[in-house]
Order: C-alpha cells, then sequence, then structure tokens
C-alpha cells in the first residue's frame, strides 16, 4: 500500500501532539494532586519550620495556589523532639476562674509532649479566611517525635528544613576541636592614659 506524505506528515503531527499532551496533563496532575511530603525537623527552628508547614499546607509553592481554594499537600515531619525552641517562648491559658492564670515555657512544654509546640505554632498561624480550611490542613498534618512514621509507601517528595543544620559539641572529634580556629581575643585590656597628667584612678 502507498501511503502519501500527506498522512505520514498528519501522523507525526498527531504523536507529537499526544506527547505533547500527556506530558502537559502529567504537569497538571502533579500541580492539582496532594503530594506526600517529608520534612525532617532535625536542628530546625520553631518559626522557620511553622512557616515551612503553613506554606505547604495552603499550598502556597504551586503555581495555581488561591485562597479560595483547598491546594495544600500531606505533610509528614518527622524528629520533632530534636527541634531548636526559644528559651523564654511562654504558653499560657486562662480556666475562667479566679488565679486560674497557668502558663508554661515552650522548652519544658516540649520535653513530655515533642509534638505540640509545631502543632500549636501551626494552627495558630494558618490563614483563618475560611475557618473551614484550618481543620482540613491539619488533618493533613502528620508529627512524629522520632524517625518512625507509617507512611513511607505514600511519600513522594523529601524536603529540607528552612535552616542549616550545625553539628552539636558532641559531635566534633577532638581532633576537629583541637584544629578549631581560634577566635581573637576581645577582652577588655588596662586602660591606658592618653596623657601624662591623665589620672586613671
Amino acid at each position: 500500500a502507498v501511503v502519501s506524505t500527506q498522512s505520514t506528515g498528519n501522523v507525526k503531527l498527531f504523536i507529537e501532539m499526544a506527547h505533547r499532551f500527556a506530558n502537559s496533563r502529567s504537569a497538571q496532575l502533579l500541580t492539582t494532586s496532594r503530594q506526600w511530603v517529608l520534612v525532617d525537623a532535625t536542628g530546625q527552628d520553631l518559626e522557620g519550620m511553622t512557616r515551612t508547614v503553613c506554606k505547604l499546607l495552603e499550598g502556597r509553592h504551586k503555581p495555581i495556589y488561591s485562597k479560595t481554594m483547598d491546594l495544600g499537600d500531606n505533610l509528614v515531619v518527622i524528629n520533632t523532639r530534636k527541634m531548636v525552641i526559644p528559651e523564654k517562648k511562654v504558653y499560657w491559658w486562662y480556666s475562667g476562674y479566679a488565679s486560674g492564670h497557668r502558663h508554661v515555657y515552650a522548652k519544658d512544654f516540649h520535653l513530655f509532649r515533642p509534638t505540640e509546640c509545631l502543632r500549636l505554632q501551626v494552627e495558630f498561624k494558618l490563614d483563618k479566611l475560611f475557618p473551614q480550611y484550618v481543620k482540613d490542613r491539619m488533618s493533613r498534618l502528620y508529627l512524629y517525635p522520632d524517625e518512625d512514621y507509617p507512611y513511607a509507601a505514600n511519600i513522594s517528595k523529601v524536603i529540607e528544613g528552612p535552616n542549616n543544620v550545625y553539628r552539636s559539641l558532641a559531635d566534633y572529634t577532638e581532633n576537629d576541636i583541637a584544629n578549631f580556629v581560634e577566635a581573637p581575643d576581645s577582652r577588655l585590656r588596662e586602660p591606658q592614659p592618653l596623657y601624662e597628667w591623665d589620672d586613671l584612678d
């Protein structure tokens, strides 16, 4: 059978359009569908981690973001026990009765509830324009104090925290400590008189 060049060109054009549609369609699915994102909170600051979590839950990292739509991803945060908590941050509440004021420092609260500090901070920082979205977004947040989590098969993306993680002093060897660059001595020295008749006493 004789195939004309025109029909061959039409077939090539159809195949090219099919590939282009498939690529755009897969990109659309990746953009609109809810991904499962894993974040390691080891050494991360509470405030910086809160901003990152809120951004992913609200979908502000997507090009189709809109305040009127809930486009966020499912987020799994591990190692919340190893987060950096500010010393002066205080959580307080009031029971409604006389002398019912209670407060607890965040660093102490974090010791016996290692996931609650981040959960409370995220719930406070989420956009309240549509209150019904807050509950839905919080239901997609999974916090775990250690490295064990049950959603390993669902994870499609792993991202790093917002802050650089520095090694603690216990992670350095004796050789590293001995070869560490010393800072210049900036301590105050004995005052020197400007003139001979100046009395420093």
